[in-house]
Parts: structure tokens; C-alpha cells; sequence
């Protein structure tokens, strides 16, 4: 790669450790990525999830900072393994608050959600970042038309540089659609668009899809349900919606002129299939109801809020929405907090309880508006899904039982 003499007094460590140790992990990256060079980021969003990144990984941020290691761009912070105001925590939750500390002492604001668009926390067009957390890729690329690969460990060195390899997404010529899903039947609200996310991130797999059909363009709650399950069930970092997302005015101009190299037809029964293979449930009793993952806006708290306004969730019923600090101070404000807890919903902040601390044993009923959230609930504890609408999960909540109308 072509350095400048500034990167490379960094990777030569003679700015100092962090720097070095950063510039060695970017370098490599961009070698084996075909990186000509390094381009600037204006941002980066780090995660630091203890029970992924262990000790080991508490004591290389705490080097970082011992070494004097300071983030050259604004670092936010994805979700993290336990609610910061815990009273009470093990040792491996201690561990990740010494993680997310080590992380502000060098710079980072401590947004603790994995999706900090609801946060106001919005690259701009064109703008180059580096942003770890699969789901937000796909939001920063295609929604926003800012700039990022699906970014791992990478992101912590570009915090600490201002860097990133120039490669990938960075690059126009991998921006450019690859194959097309007709959709061919409406879609609307959190729980379709999630969907139809894991639906096109199967068919994808590395490739861009530019869909074509979606009329009405989709909220921010929708985009993030959309994005989220289409990187769990995918690896691409981007998507296009015809006549909706920036880098797409039409079809056409989504490919670049060149034909699709493949077309998928996505109709009802295709979305149906895909509920499917979402829940294994069926209808009868619910153990947990789980609304927020990705985190819940704070207009998702003020119509669960109003959908329980009548309500109680059932004494037999373990009710979660899941959110970040800063939304669920917010909602907090609003009196939302209090009707919510008042109606027996447990609104936990910073992290996705259900799936972090294995509350959720094999065979759980769980009820969710959610393709992620039914991901990771069968893949750590095989629970048997329930999938529907926002309003489904929390009527499952009150009455306990799950009725099966949900399609």
C-alpha cells in the first residue's frame, strides 16, 4: 500500500504504540483487500460486546489507554452486554463496563445501541466512515449513501487513526447493484420489512440487490427492521430500492447500466414462506415477548405504551422491549417509561437482554416482531419462534397465548 510519510511514521511506531498496533491491523487488512492506499473517515461505531471480545479484549483497550491512545474522529458505540446502571453485576459484566469506559476515556461518546441512526447519529452523503456492527452497513451505505464496509475489529484502529483501507464500498465500482428482486406485493410496517430484509439477504448473499416495486419509501424504523435482518442473513453491505434510496433513481442507474446478473420474484408467497421459515411456533401459550432489536425508537415505546394503555401483560409472561439509554431517558421523560413498567414490561437500556445472559432455555415460546431477534433466540437457545406484528406480540403479552392469525 501507498502510504504518506505521516502513516507511515504511525506504522513505523514512532507516534506511539496505538498508533502503530492500528496502522498494522489496517495495513494488513487493506493488502489482502487490494488497497491502493488509506482514505479518511469522518467516523467509526465500535463493538465492544464483552461476551464476545472476553479479557482479552478488555485488557487491549486498556492498553490502548494506558499507552495514551486518543480517538482522531467522533466513536460511537454499539450495544453492549449489560444495562450501565446495573446495580449489581458479575464479574464479566464489570469487564464490560471497563470496556466501554476504556472506550470514552479515549474519546467515544457511549451511545450503547446498534443502531445509533435513532440517536441522530447520521452520516451525510458521500462521507467516508468506518462502522463495525453488521446491521449498520447496510443503513449507512444504502439509506444515507455515506460509505462503509461491514467493518470488525478494524473499526477501534480506525477510531484511533482517522483511516480506513480504500477498498470495497469506499470504491463506485462496488456500489453498483447485482441482482434484482421484484417485489410484487406491499409491504409495510416493522415486522414485512424484516421479512423481506432476511428474505433479500438469503438471495443476495455478497451480492447488491436493488429491489424494484416497493412503492411507498420506508420509515427510519422500518430501514433499520429491513437492514438488520438483511445482514444476519446475508453478507452484502449494501442495497438499493428503486426510486427510493439515494444511489438508485431507477433500476438502471442501480446497476450501472449492466444487466442484473440474476431475478428473483418476490410476491406474497414468497413473503409467506419466509414467515415461515422464521417461526416454528404455533398457536397456544407464550413464555417471552421481545420488541426492540434492533433497539426500539422512541415512537416504538409511545405505541407499545398506547397498545398497553387497556392492558396488563400476563403473570405468566416475561415481556421485554429492548432500547438504548439515551431513547429510553427520553421515553422516561415522556411518562413512557413508567406506563410501560406500570403494565409489567421489563424495558431494559443498552442491550438485548433475552439473548445476552441465555434467559431464554430450549423450548421457550418466544414472541417477536423481529428476524433477527428470531435468529439469535434459535441459534443460542433453540427457542420456538412466534413472528407477527408489533401489535401481535404485545396482544400475546396480555392474554399469554399466542392466536396463530399472525401471516
Amino acid at each position: 500500500m501507498k502510504l504518506t510519510p505521516d502513516q507511515q511514521a504511525m506504522l513505523d511506531g514512532e507516534k506511539g504504540w496505538p498508533l502503530q498496533i492500528a496502522m498494522q491491523m489496517l495495513t494488513a487488512v487493506g493488502a489482502a483487500l487490494d488497497a491502493p492506499d488509506m482514505i479518511p473517515v469522518t467516523s467509526t461505531h465500535l463493538v465492544i460486546d464483552g461476551t464476545a471480545l472476553g479479557e482479552a479484549g478488555r485488557d487491549f483497550l486498556e492498553r490502548l489507554v494506558e499507552e495514551g491512545g486518543r480517538f482522531a474522529v467522533p466513536a460511537s458505540i454499539n450495544a453492549i452486554a449489560v444495562d450501565r446502571t446495573k446495580a449489581d453485576m458479575t464479574a464479566e459484566e464489570h469487564d464490560q463496563i471497563r470496556m466501554l469506559e476504556a472506550c470514552e476515556k479515549m474519546g467515544a461518546l457511549p451511545s450503547c445501541s446498534c443502531n445509533p441512526f435513532i440517536q441522530g447519529i447520521l452520516p451525510t452523503f458521500g462521507e467516508h466512515v468506518a462502522w463495525s456492527e453488521s446491521a449498520t452497513a447496510p443503513f449507512v451505505n444504502s439509506v444515507l449513501g455515506a460509505r462503509t464496509n461491514r467493518e470488525g475489529a478494524t473499526a477501534v484502529a480506525s477510531a484511533l487513526t482517522g483511516l480506513a483501507p480504500r477498498c470495497g464500498m469506499h470504491l463506485d465500482e462496488n456500489r453498483r447493484g447485482e441482482i434484482l428482486l421484484k417485489v410484487e406485493t406491499e409491504i409495510s410496517g416493522v415486522d414485512r420489512f424484516s421479512l423481506l430484509g432476511a428474505l433479500a439477504g438469503r438471495l443476495a448473499g455478497d451480492r447488491i440487490p436493488v429491489l424494484d416495486g416497493i412503492s411507498t419509501p420506508p420509515g427510519i424504523d422500518e430501514y433499520v427492521a429491513f437492514g438488520a435482518a438483511f445482514a444476519i442473513h446475508g453478507a452484502s453491505a449494501m442495497f438499493h430500492i428503486a426510486g427510493i434510496t439515494p444511489e438508485a433513481p431507477d433500476a438502471d442507474t442501480a446497476f450501472g447500466g449492466l444487466a442484473p446478473a440474476e431475478e428473483f420474484i418476490i410476491d406474497e408467497a414468497a413473503i409467506a414462506a419466509e414467515h415461515a421459515a422464521t417461526a416454528n411456533g404455533t398457536a397456544g401459550p407464550v413464555d417471552v415477548v421481545s420488541i426492540g432489536c434492533p433497539h426500539a425508537s422512541l415512537d416504538q415505546l409511545r405505541d407499545a405504551a398506547a397498545l398497553l394503555a387497556d392492558g396488563r401483560a400476563s403473570g405468566d409472561v416475561t415481556f421485554y422491549i429492548h432500547t438504548n439509554r439515551s431513547t429510553w431517558d427520553a421515553a422516561d421523560a415522556e411518562g413512557i417509561i413508567d406506563a410501560l413498567t406500570g403494565a409489567g414490561v421489563s424495558v431494559t437500556a443498552d442491550n438485548c437482554a433475552v439473548v445476552s445472559y441465555d434467559r431464554v432455555p430450549s423450548g421457550t415460546r418466544l414472541a417477536t416482531n423481529s428476524a433477527k431477534m428470531a435468529l439469535f433466540a434459535r441459534s443460542v437457545s433453540d427457542a420456538e419462534i412466534l413472528f407477527g406484528t408489533t401489535a401481535d406480540c404485545i396482544a400475546a403479552g396480555i392474554t399469554g397465548h399466542w392466536s396463530g392469525r399472525q401471516k
